[in-house]
């Protein structure tokens, strides 16, 4: 904000706040002049998208039940009446919590009443449905991707955001070794120096990920999740949680991009990684890659 590069992309307009009366001069009923006008205020359904710290472990306050009071802080639940007694949740209502403070993203997404036309092209789809609704995967030692079994590796062993191909095809991920300025008149460059270029070799083609991807698919991890119905334009907002040992962790997700199809009319594909972020005793930060989604339309 401060260096006025903070661009809105996407604008929604909600009449939550609306009166919808008759004109005062057609039927007499009392208009909007009469009324006390106050700035627009902020409500807890404004927040959809729930924010997280830098190791993904969620935070804020949401209301509970009753006067109860639920803040999520470094990932727990804590719940009482005051801050005071605020107390953490675990077991069976740290899951049922979680599930209903998950959820609480859609209902605060519903209750903005995002005003909206209907499509005048086509008006056949007008909610938003998945199936299957859930899906399960079952981790084994004798059921793993990696051909030589289970594997274990050092945060400090494992490429950095700087050298992993998820993000080696984008400009400010690439390897570029200093060199001397091209002279007056030249466009010659020499280079300061030998630097090898430790970075993994970027994936420049969807056929090079679908390598990847199958020999986790020829053992079972792959589900195939159908949108039957949907906008036209097909805008989704997803978000991707963890729960796991009493806390709740939010993924971090890398836009891979967006690959099209090999000939005219081919099935284009946007791939996305989530996983989390760890940080090495060097400071440098590590992605460890979770799930892969590829979305086609």
């Amino acid at each position: 904000m401060a260096s006025g590069k903070l661009r809105a992309e996407y604008v929604s307009f909600s009449d939550a706040g609306a009166v919808y009366q008759l004109d005062t001069i057609i039927s007499g009923s009392s208009g909007v002049t009469d009324r006390l006008t106050f700035e627009a205020g902020s409500y807890p359904q404004d927040q959809v998208t729930l924010e997280a710290d830098d190791s993904g472990r969620l935070y804020g306050t949401f209301p509970g039940q009753s006067a109860e009071l639920v803040i999520v802080r470094q990932g727990q639940i804590l719940t009482g009446s005051t801050r005071a007694e605020q107390v953490p949740v675990t077991g069976s209502q740290f899951n049922s919590m979680a599930g209903t403070l998950l959820s609480s993203s859609i209902d605060n997404f519903k209750k903005l009443r995002l005003l909206s036309s209907p499509d005048p092209i086509d008006d056949r789809y007008d909610q938003f449905l998945v199936g299957p609704n859930a899906v399960k995967f079952t981790i084994s030692p004798d059921r793993l991707p990696t051909p030589s079994g289970l594997q274990t590796i050092s945060i400090d062993q494992a490429e950095s955001l700087f050298q992993d191909k998820k993000l080696s095809h984008l400009p400010n991920f690439k390897f570029l070794p200093p060199v001397n300025k091209a002279r007056v008149g030249s466009s010659a460059q020499k280079s300061l120096g030998m630097y090898v270029n430790v970075n993994q070799s970027p994936i420049l083609n969807y056929q090079e990920l679908e390598t990847e991807l199958k020999a986790a698919e020829a053992i079972g991890y792959k589900q195939t999740i159908y949108f039957t119905e949907t906008s036209r334009e097909n805008n989704i907002f997803g978000q991707f949680f963890e729960l796991s040992n009493g806390s709740l962790v939010k993924l971090d997700v890398i836009d891979f991009g967006l690959f099209p199809g090999d000939v005219a009319g081919g099935t284009s594909r946007h791939v996305f990684f989530a996983g989390k972020v760890y940080t090495d005793s060097k400071g440098t930060s590590t992605f460890i890659n979770l799930f892969t989604l590829v979305l086609e339309g």
